[in-house]
């Protein structure tokens, strides 16, 4: 079956303790990007090429969001979304002798003084002194309609502010896109998610505001090395991401060839259990442990319980276990009383 990855991903973004940050799906782009450095060994004669050693991977996603995200830019630069906000307001206002009163509250942006500026109806302007609310001008004139500008703190406005020493903040990242093809009735097959367990922002942005164009919000992400919760002595391997395929209307045992236990035939005392640790052996891929409660677990002279847990004597004989997944793949062990 041809397979093709279509369109930008939904992406979503969570805390290390999956809180939900953000839900994208407006993106403009969504890609991955990996790299890899490499040093030659040489040695011998014409120094040839021994081993070439691998080193300095790199995972890089980079997303744009058609749609203005102040969230964006806050996880981009380590800031806060905070409600209420200084910034610089415009009233119409009428002059009286000169003088006039905003309705808001002006407030100061250096220093003491609290300054506006006034645009009168010909272009001209001017810096003004507040006392309070009200402002007095070097005009004299009545009823002419003038343009304030001051500085003003709204109480329903939202900032963030970008540090000077800005530190990105690193969350858990999926991409979710279409799996489609040509060769079925209908051409949306399954779905590809990428997920990427840990992430760091890169603080790197920008926003391109241009007279014929909008605006969209980008956000560049350096996945972390990541270690899944694992036993032994040294657990899992550190990985990156995950890229997971899932085609609809398909099961985990369709590519399976057989069943089998690990361990295979066992001996059993009759006052002890035993947990069946079951693997599948597909056709293509390595061996993996298929969900239990899709498994059939069935015995004569001992108990198996749904979960594969055996427990009991088997009448000092030998007995055998099956386990099924499906009427066609079936496996059988043999269990001795010790």
């Amino acid at each position: 079956m041809s397979k093709f990855l279509t369109s930008v991903a939904n992406v979503f973004g969570y805390t290390q303790d999956d809180q939900l940050l953000f839900a994208g799906k407006t993106m403009l782009d969504s890609s991955i990007e990996t790299s890899l450095s490499n040093t030659d060994v040489r040695a011998g004669q014409g120094n040839q090429l021994q081993y070439i050693f691998y080193h300095t991977a790199e995972f890089k996603s980079t997303i744009t969001e058609a749609q203005f995200n102040l969230d964006f830019i806050a996880l981009n630069t380590g800031g806060q979304v905070t409600v209420g906000a200084k910034m610089f307001l415009e009233e119409s206002v009428t002059l009286s002798a000169g003088a006039g009163t905003v309705a808001g509250t002006p407030i100061v942006i250096d220093g003491a003084i609290v300054y506006g500026w006034v645009t009168f109806p010909d272009g001209g302007t001017e810096r003004v002194v507040f006392t309070g609310k009200t402002f007095t001008t070097a005009r004299t004139t009545s009823d002419e309609l003038v343009c304030v500008r001051f500085y003003n703190l709204d109480s329903s406005a939202k900032e963030v502010k970008i540090n000077a020493n800005m530190m990105p903040k690193t969350i858990k990242l999926v991409m979710e896109t279409m799996l489609c093809s040509s060769d079925e009735s209908t051409t949306k097959i399954g779905t590809v998610q990428i997920i990427i367990p840990k992430a760091s922002l890169t603080g790197a942005f920008t926003l391109d505001m241009k007279p014929d164009a909008v605006s969209s919000t980008p956000l560049t992400i350096r996945a972390l090395a990541y270690s899944e919760t694992g036993g032994g002595c040294s657990g899992t391997e550190p990985l990156y991401a995950r890229i997971v395929e899932k085609l609809f209307g398909t099961h985990w045992y369709d590519d399976v060839d057989a069943l089998a236990v690990v361990g295979g035939d066992f001996v059993l005392a009759s006052t002890l259990t035993k947990q069946l640790q079951v693997k599948a052996l597909p056709s293509v891929g390595s061996a993996f442990a298929p969900p239990l409660n899709e498994l059939t677990f069935a015995g004569t002279g001992v108990t198996v319980s749904a979960s594969g847990l055996v427990t009991g004597a088997v009448g000092g004989g030998t007995v055998l276990i099956t386990v099924t997944a499906k009427p066609t793949i079936e496996l059988t062990v043999k269990v001795t009383e010790s």
